[in-house]
């Protein structure tokens, strides 16, 4: 029972947060028509890099630890790219192409951010911050090949990565937190302001997205990705953490947010190559209900 008790009091505090905003969201695009495209878009390019930025700059780093993080990072999602080919040996191309993206591309912004937040503060959620940039370099140029089936070349992957604007933020913020400069008043406030967006529109942007994605399509092939997403990926960090002797909190949110759920930005290249869209929305809707659970538990073992 007081297990139980635990579990339930760190669901309250750190994950229901996170899901009572999405599911304003959700509930939201259901009442009114939302345009979720206008809204990422403004999440994308101003919220989002502002909050990247911030959490770099104001956070004191050790540059190990940035390299840590990104082996990890970018081991997790190449490993679980692979497992996701190998379990859906049975499935078409484009389904195979689906299945490695939903195994791989994690929700490391939308849900990853806000939960490193909730449950490690700030410099929770810079270092979360940091895995989210490490990921959304790799969904933009691997996943792009992945989702084309190929058809895409990497230079040309790598060209439309480069566009992003987090990448080039998230270098700024570390080059102002080297160089200790100190910033206008009046840039850090408007900067403050819309990171202070981020979060709470990257959740409700994730439940309007949520709001159309179909609950059932062939279960036996998506509990296949669910498993790899939120039970295999974070037991792949666990084995890197103890062979790099990363400990702390850097091997609190490694764990964590190598555990999250698959990202919209999967259903978002499916939908642009045609792999398998409605697969992916499908991956993503289950695996963001039961993360719940397995996120609860986590951060139970973490704390």
């Amino acid at each position: 029972m007081q297990i139980l008790a635990t579990l339930l009091s760190i669901f309250i505090q750190t994950i229901l947060p996170v899901f009572l905003v999405a599911g304003a969201g959700f509930v939201l695009a259901g009442a009114v028509q939302i345009d979720s495209r206008s809204v990422g878009r403004l999440l994308f390019y101003l919220a989002t890099p502002s909050l990247v930025f911030r959490s770099l700059y104001r956070t004191a780093l050790d540059f190990s630890v940035l390299e840590h993080l990104a082996i990890v990072a970018v081991s997790v999602g190449l490993v679980s790219g692979l497992l996701g080919w190998i379990i859906s040996f049975d499935q078409a191309r484009k389904q195979r192409a689906a299945l490695i993206l939903a195994s791989a591309v994690s929700n490391n912004g939308n849900m990853g951010i806000s939960i490193s937040f909730f449950a490690f503060g700030e410099a929770g959620m810079a270092l979360g911050a940091i895995y989210y940039v490490v990921m959304s370099f790799m969904s933009n140029t691997i996943g792009v090949m992945v989702a084309s089936a190929g058809e895409t070349v990497l230079a040309k992957a790598l060209r439309q990565s480069l566009k992003a604007p987090v990448l080039y933020m998230a270098l700024a913020g570390l080059l102002a937190n080297a160089t200790q400069v100190q910033l206008p008043q009046s840039l850090t406030s408007a900067i403050d302001l819309l990171a202070n967006a981020a979060i709470p529109g990257m959740l409700i942007l994730l439940g309007i997205q949520l709001r159309h994605a179909p609950l059932f399509h062939t279960p036996g092939v998506i509990l296949r990705s669910v498993f790899i997403r939120l039970l295999v990926a974070p037991c792949l960090a666990w084995l890197l953490c103890n062979f790099l002797l990363i400990q702390g909190l850097e091997r609190n949110i490694l764990l964590l947010q190598s555990g999250m759920p698959t990202a919209v930005m999967a259903a978002v290249l499916a939908t642009e190559f045609e792999a398998e869209p409605q697969l992916v929305a499908a991956v993503i809707f289950i695996s963001t209900l039961l993360s719940m659970v397995t996120l609860s538990v986590m951060l139970w073992l973490l704390m």
